[in-house]
């Protein structure tokens, strides 16, 4: 069953399209996802996601329907949500940091979140972010509770574009729910075409901006590469693209318009900022080309049963990211 629902009342609020998937379609994905587990092995190597783009062929048919019509939907839906899909109960107790997250009990859910990426396009990776892992993890970890990366709790994730800082940055990022037992609300933004005054945008789409990496990504020393200025908003009028990152975007020193394009453009995305709760057994997908997503504030208790979602970064064309891409690998991509 799918449905499209606004994501607030507001009549220019983004949408949210649903797939509900019935209970033989999502033993289905299980069975498909153990399977690959077991035949595949590792869910991080190059074979493995290759395999995989065919192996996503034998999803249940409305399934791939389905979300082949959100790839190739030209007005952006914001969030597309799988439901009803079957996590393991067993995972073990939610690790208290990624680097003892990618466990065993948990790969068949790693399977599906890339299963399911695949169906829209190809998974990439970073090499300076949890190891170069193409499926990474989002928990809370004890002392990065005020952090700016997915680690925190009692501070708010702010939106951003997933790697915004990167010209190679993912078309989608997919978001596995395994638990959630706070309700903890992920937050998406859109701005549409036409929404902003004629001055600010044109400023928005000149190279008057830095975006630098955010310390999810874990360069060497922490110093920030040496990026070129570049434009926050690109692409035909009627249908823009952006890329932003409330926390690590700044304009260049000096510029007093480019300051104030900035600071119309952070106000207007919090002014339409909206809350989405993934529950066990969701899997949202969050146009990263046309919205920003971000997660509130809440109090972790690192509980066997904390939150604890699969994350994968999907981009429509591997053959994009060459220029980007780190030794040998066709996945892993440099995060300067």
């Amino acid at each position: 069953m799918a449905e499209t629902a606004p994501l607030g009342s507001s009549p220019d609020a983004p949408s949210l399209s649903r797939h509900v998937l019935a209970p033989d379609d999502a033993q289905k994905v299980q069975r498909l996802s153990q399977r690959a587990c077991r035949e595949l092995g590792d869910p991080h190597a190059d074979d493995t996601l290759d395999a995989l783009a065919a192996l996503a062929g034998e999803l249940p048919l409305n399934l791939r329907d389905f979300l082949h019509r959100e790839r190739l939907a030209e007005s952006p839906r914001g969030i597309t949500v799988l439901s009803n899909l079957t996590v393991a109960e067993d995972v073990g107790p939610t690790p208290e940091s990624w680097r003892s997250a990618d466990t065993p009990k948990s790969r068949p859910d790693a399977f599906t979140a890339l299963l399911l990426g695949s169906v829209l396009g190809d998974p990439i990776a970073w090499s300076a972010q949890q190891s170069g892992r193409v499926v990474t993890d989002v928990l809370p970890s004890p002392g990065m509770e005020r952090s700016d990366v997915s680690a925190s709790s009692a501070k708010e994730l702010s939106w951003h574009t997933e790697d915004a800082f990167s010209p190679y940055r993912a078309d989608w990022v997919g978001l596995l729910c395994l638990r959630n037992p706070h309700g903890v609300a992920t937050t998406v933004s859109q701005l549409a075409a036409g929404e902003l005054p004629e001055a600010v945008e044109r400023v928005l789409r000149e190279d008057r901006f830095i975006l630098a990496p955010d310390p999810a990504h874990e360069l060497d020393g922490r110093t920030e590469p040496d990026v070129p200025p570049i434009a926050l908003l690109t692409g035909p009028p009627d249908a823009p693209t952006l890329r932003a990152d409330r926390d690590f975007m700044r304009a260049v020193p000096g510029d007093d318009e480019a300051e104030a394009a900035l600071k119309h453009l952070i106000g207007h995305l919090d002014g339409r900022l909206t809350d989405v709760v993934l529950r066990p057994g969701d899997m949202a997908f969050i146009d990263n080309t046309t919205f920003v997503h971000g997660r509130r504030s809440f109090q972790a208790t690192y509980s066997p049963t904390e939150r604890w979602l699969k994350r994968v970064n999907v981009v429509r064309d591997i053959r994009r990211t060459r220029p980007g891409r780190a030794g040998g690998s066709r996945r892993v991509l440099h995060s300067r």
